[in-house]
Formats: C-alpha cells, sequence, structure tokens
C-alpha cells in the first residue's frame, strides 16, 4: 500500500508545484498587460490615475486655457456679462512609488493660477501674461497627496486623497479664489471592454476650510464634481477620448440640502498620443452645456506625464 501511495504524492506535489508556477506566469502576465493598459488611459483634468512602481517617479502636468464672455444667473439665464473672463490654471504633479506591487504612491502637487477680466471681450488668453493691470498671477496652492489602490484584486479601482494649501500674498490669494485650505477625496475606475473601446469614470469629492486669509464671512464649501470618458484605440500610439462631467457646488456646507449654489455641466474632445512607455501628452477642448451661477467657459487642455 505504501509502495503505491509513494507515486501518487509524487505525481500531487508535481502537479501542484506546475499550478503554483502558472499562477506565478499569470500574475506577471496581467501586471505586463495592465501596464500596456495603463499607457492607453484616458487622464482626467483632476489628476492622473495611473500608479507607478516601487521607485519609479512620475511627473504629471495638466494645464487649461479658458474664457467666458456668458455668466449665468442662478436660473441658467444670460446674465449679460459686460466683458470677458480670462483663467489659466496649471496643476503639476510628482508622484513617487512605495510599495512593490504598485499599490501605494505619494505625491505633491503644485498649482499655479492666472486670472482677469477684461472690459475687451476681443481679449485673447495670453493677455494674462503681459504686464496688464488687474491681472492676478501666482502659485495657488501646494499640497500632499497620497494615492493607492484600496483592494488587491481591483486593479483598475484607485482612490486617492489630498490636501492643498494656499500660498502667496493675502490679497493674490482673494482676487484668485485660493484663500482655503483644500482637502479631496477621488475615486477613479477604468474599464475596457475590448482592445479598442474603454471607459474611464472620477468621482470626487471635496471640502474648503477659511484660512487666516479668508474673508471675515468665509464659509466651508463642498464640491462634488462627477465626469465620464469614452476612448478609442485608433492606434498602439494614438487614442481619441470623450468626455461629459458635472459639478456641484455650495458655498456653505451646513445648507447642502437647499440645493447646489451653483452648478454646471461640460463635454470635451480631445487626443492622446504614446510617444514611449514612459511618456505621454493629450490635448482636449472643453466647452460648457448648461451653467447656473456660473460662467460658461471653453478652451483648451495640454497634459504632459513622464515617468523616471
Amino acid at each position: 500500500m505504501k509502495t503505491r501511495l509513494t507515486p501518487l504524492l509524487v505525481f500531487a506535489f508535481a502537479v501542484a508545484a506546475q499550478c503554483s508556477q502558472a499562477q506565478e506566469i499569470d500574475q506577471d502576465k496581467l501586471l505586463r498587460m495592465r501596464d500596456s493598459l495603463d499607457n492607453l488611459l484616458v487622464i482626467n483634468p483632476t489628476a492622473s490615475a495611473i500608479l507607478v512602481k516601487k521607485h519609479e517617479l512620475e511627473l504629471y502636468s495638466f494645464n487649461t486655457f479658458l474664457t467666458s464672455t456668458q455668466f449665468n444667473d442662478k436660473n441658467g439665464s444670460n446674465a449679460n456679462l459686460a466683458g470677458k473672463q480670462l483663467l489659466f490654471n496649471s496643476l503639476f504633479q510628482v508622484n513617487y512609488g512605495l510599495s512593490r506591487d504598485r499599490r501605494v504612491n505619494l505625491g505633491v502637487d503644485v498649482t499655479f493660477r492666472a486670472y482677469r477680466y477684461d472690459i475687451d471681450k476681443s481679449s485673447k488668453v495670453l493677455s494674462l501674461f503681459q504686464d496688464n493691470p488687474g491681472n492676478s498671477t501666482a502659485v495657488s496652492y501646494v499640497g500632499p497627496r497620497i494615492r493607492f489602490q484600496p483592494f488587491r484584486r481591483i486593479r483598475n479601482f484607485t482612490y486617492q486623497s489630498y490636501v492643498w494649501l494656499p500660498v502667496g500674498p493675502k490679497e493674490t490669494q482673494v482676487a484668485l479664489g485660493s484663500s482655503k485650505v483644500n482637502w479631496g477625496n477621488t475615486f477613479f475606475f477604468y474599464k475596457y471592454f475590448t482592445d479598442k473601446l474603454g471607459f474611464f469614470s472620477q468621482l470626487n469629492f471635496a471640502l474648503a476650510f477659511p484660512s487666516a486669509n479668508s474673508e471675515s464671512e468665509a464659509k466651508t464649501e463642498f464640491y462634488l464634481p462627477i465626469s465620464v470618458s469614452l476612448s478609442y484605440v485608433v492606434t498602439r500610439k494614438d487614442l481619441l477620448f470623450g468626455t461629459l462631467s458635472y459639478s456641484w457646488t455650495n458655498i456653505d456646507v451646513s445648507k447642502i440640502t437647499e440645493g447646489a449654489d451653483s452648478d454646471f455641466a461640460q463635454y470635451g474632445v480631445g487626443y492622446q498620443h504614446i510617444f514611449s512607455k514612459r511618456f505621454f501628452a493629450n490635448a482636449s477642448y472643453t466647452g460648457t452645456l448648461m451653467a447656473r451661477n456660473y460662467g460658461k467657459w471653453s478652451g483648451a487642455n495640454v497634459c504632459l506625464r513622464y515617468v523616471f
């Protein structure tokens, strides 16, 4: 009996070893597939949703150039804005990989903002960078951010939390609307239905707390932006995408049950080119579908990402 059992045990051990090896191979294959998909992800303006490997360093920059010649009242009707609003906003992120399995990244955000209200409706957004009276430009926020995957088996779901601290002189912070401490939380989810068609979604909720430089009557604000995107892979290096987003704002979080103080819906269309596994860039156009107590902004966006 003992003689018969020995070959069976050897066979069972060999099968188990083969299964274990196959499982490791499958995991490695999944990671390689995931790495290739990550290079095709649609990047949402708020942040990169791609986690980098341990000891890798990601540089990410999103820059938006927007103008608005119409401001809508709370009913969504044109409030007859006399001039033109001009805005440039730049988000720069540095992310560092902390975990071997690409589940935790630690980073720093820096934002730069420039704003101008011009009575001349033909004014161009580049006039923001000229020596014009009334221009307000400054580094507006600096702060830490952590980004991680809360579920080991759900690799296409990512969560991040960040704190933006206002910087610069008080008068500049007030002029740029950047005098409050921002605490934000973002959920990212993506899925490729085929090798050509992908889906990307983002839900963010943020609170803006008054600081020492805020106006005396300032309250804690609440923001809830939501966006969804569809991407189409034209070639291995070229991607087209379209985005729909909706944003809700309350200037006093204690009155959130009374409805939004302002909200708007926007659309975007864009193109992304993958130069290498470490570098890609995309460009997009953004327009406003509806706005209440908010400007009808439109303009161009440019995004760059590089990994060391």
